[in-house]
């Protein structure tokens, strides 16, 4: 599973017999890659999920907050699909980075390895680690071993703050 989709999509593509799936906010990013899975057939089967936040501008960002309700979607809502399978790892390299971890986190079944990109220049995403730990870093990247739990009511409040914050 991958929040945030492109070149990482492509490596992750070209994986034989694997299973992506790709969350974007950004519909005509969606649209461009659908394209080029086209004219260029992965080798994996990849599935292109649009979370979709309303209006975006550069880089998948909400054009303002008209539509606030809808961000909530983007980290779960490929979860919801039909055809969703379990992940074994998670890239988060997309809009809402706090509240895919957090999604990821209370959704599971298993454990799994998460990857949170640009990590060491964001504070804002350190809370995920007073549920998970300190995560093991390479050069921007952050990577963490998440076990299944349970929602914490006494942290409810950030928690549900991070689902209004495209960072």
């Amino acid at each position: 599973l991958e929040y945030g989709a492109g070149g990482s999509t492509l490596v992750a593509a070209d994986l034989a017999g694997r299973l992506v799936f790709a969350v974007e906010s950004a519909a005509a990013w969606v649209t461009r890659m659908e394209a080029w899975f086209q004219a260029n057939p992965p080798k994996a089967r990849v599935v292109l999920h649009h979370g979709n936040i309303g209006k975006t501008r550069e880089w998948g960002f909400p054009v303002d907050n008209r539509t606030v309700a809808r961000w909530a979607s983007y980290p779960v809502s490929v979860w919801d699909r039909p055809d969703f399978e379990h992940p074994d790892v998670v890239l988060i390299d997309g809009r809402f980075r706090l509240a895919c971890a957090l999604t990821v986190l209370f959704r599971i079944t298993r454990p799994l390895t998460v990857l949170i990109d640009d990590y060491i220049d964001r504070p804002s995403y350190k809370k995920i680690e007073t549920l998970v730990g300190a995560p093991q870093m390479a050069g921007r990247m952050a990577q963490f071993q998440f076990t299944p739990q349970t929602l914490p009511v006494a942290q409810m409040a950030w928690i549900m703050a991070a689902y209004a914050s495209p960072n």
